[in-house]
């Protein structure tokens, strides 16, 4: 297949790179989601844009709205309707119908201690009825993340006690929660861990501590750069988390759905540690911040330097050690390569009777070196002979064999320590912009040769 006298043999390379710089967090929620709030860069996603039941962290979009509508030392009074129309196993500071507090006290209970009730009688302060209010926080919603669609998100009451019809995606909670949080107010009191909440008309005081472990230093889960917090909690929501956190010029919003106690802790500390570990936000010389990545290894980062002054890839919150699918590796391929060429990646895209391309799966390397060698063919190249004997390509096919081996020998790709190819191994996208290098170096070679 390849015919025309091009030779490159990079065979002293034949090793497989060692990635040490930090993988993706495991996490053990359905649903989680990461973002830098100065540069709003999604970070981390794990089914981010499916809907869960918030649950409490719902009260961060309550709290968002009261802090802006009412009046802080405005007097609320505890009413029959709140106990009437809320669920009488919903959480609760211990209020009796007629009691009173401030607005600012009230939020509060709602924050800190996910009080129901409170909730309740401060939405209907606020727009009159549960269902005018349910409106605004919709509205709230829809103005936090306007890249929703209706589909996203449907809040029906102030406190998150279930509703079927009561749910939202992690993407848009965490837009939510970092406007809630952006609102001074309501990042004071969702960072507070203790406060005396006083009853107006009986002069009562009733403490309070929050429920997020991430603020309390006694706990194992505290985290001393969180500074606001919301727990959530239902049967059928499990827990739920939201939590901002500080690491010197980097602000992180992190939402949690759906796990078990205390893993909603244990979580978000895992986001907020890589999340801190892998990235900078710096200053160009226009003043515009941007993030900058330093997920890919050592060995990688030459090749993702090169790549970015190139122009090929740019500086992306993707960490560079995680799988790529086809789709990604044929874009990068496109991007790296003359226009001339892009007939060829598109004939890879859109052939649908062909097994090597997937867009929703990662790419293996038996996969990736087929994909390869079927690009290059249209090429006339090849390569030096060499004996390589590799032990676990015996059972592929005699084309997939042929495509590893032209792969290996042209130093595209490379063998393990134990001589190995590891054909159903997953390919990273730092490795996907070293071969792509490669496979530049060897068609200017060939262009060079063809002049």
């Amino acid at each position: 297949m390849f015919r025309k006298c091009v030779t490159f043999l990079l065979s002293s390379l034949l090793i497989c790179h060692a990635i040490f710089a930090s993988p993706l967090p495991e996490v053990s929620a359905d649903g989680a989601f990461l973002i830098e709030t100065n540069t709003n860069t999604i970070l981390y996603s794990k089914n981010g844009n499916l809907t869960f039941y918030p649950a409490s962290t719902t009260k961060v979009l309550t709290s968002l709205a009261i802090a802006n509508d009412l009046p802080l030392n405005q007097v609320i009074t505890k009413s029959q309707d709140a106990v009437t129309h809320v669920p009488s196993d919903s959480s609760q500071i211990g209020l009796g119908v007629g009691d009173q507090y401030s607005v600012y006290d009230g939020l509060h209970a709602v924050l800190m201690s996910s009080d129901n009730f409170v909730c309740y009688d401060l939405a209907l302060a606020d727009s009159g009825s549960i269902s005018a209010f349910a409106q605004k926080m919709n509205a709230l919603a829809a103005n936090a993340d306007p890249t929703a669609n209706s589909k996203d998100y449907n809040f029906v009451n102030p406190h998150g006690y279930h509703d079927e019809n009561h749910f939202t995606t992690p993407h848009v909670l965490a837009q939510i929660t970092a406007k809630a949080f952006d609102n001074p107010i309501v990042s004071k009191i969702a960072g507070t861990l203790n406060y005396n909440f006083n009853v107006l008309n009986t002069g009562q005081t009733i403490p309070l501590k929050h429920t997020s472990a991430l603020l309390d230093s006694t706990s194992p889960y505290y985290n001393e750069h969180v500074v606001a917090s919301k727990t959530g909690y239902h049967t059928p929501a499990k827990r739920t988390l939201v939590a901002k956190a500080n690491y010197g010029n980097m602000s992180f919003i992190g939402v949690i759905m759906r796990t078990d106690a205390p893993l909603q802790f244990e979580d978000m500390n895992k986001l907020f540690s890589y999340a801190s570990e892998n990235f900078q936000v710096k200053t160009d010389s226009t003043g515009i911040s941007y993030l900058e990545n330093n997920t890919s290894s050592e060995w990688a980062k030459p090749y993702i330097n090169e790549a970015l002054i190139n122009g090929w890839i740019t500086s992306t919150s993707y960490n560079f050690t995680h799988p790529i699918t086809k789709r990604m590796f044929l874009n990068l391929l496109r991007s790296a390569t003359p226009a001339t060429y892009n007939e060829y990646v598109d004939e890879l895209l859109h052939s649908n009777n062909s097994s090597i391309y997937n867009e929703n799966l990662s790419i293996t390397r038996a996969e990736l070196a087929t994909t390869i060698y079927k690009y290059l063919s249209h090429f006339e190249l090849y390569t030096i002979p060499s004996n390589l004997a590799i032990t676990d390509i015996n059972s592929l096919s005699t084309s997939t064999q042929e495509a590893i081996i032209f792969c290996l020998q042209s130093g595209i790709m490379h063998l393990s320590d134990e001589n190995k190819f590891l054909p159903n191994d997953s390919v990273s996208y730092e490795e996907a912009v070293y071969m792509i290098s490669i496979m530049n170096g060897i068609l200017d070679r060939y262009n060079n040769f063809s002049l």
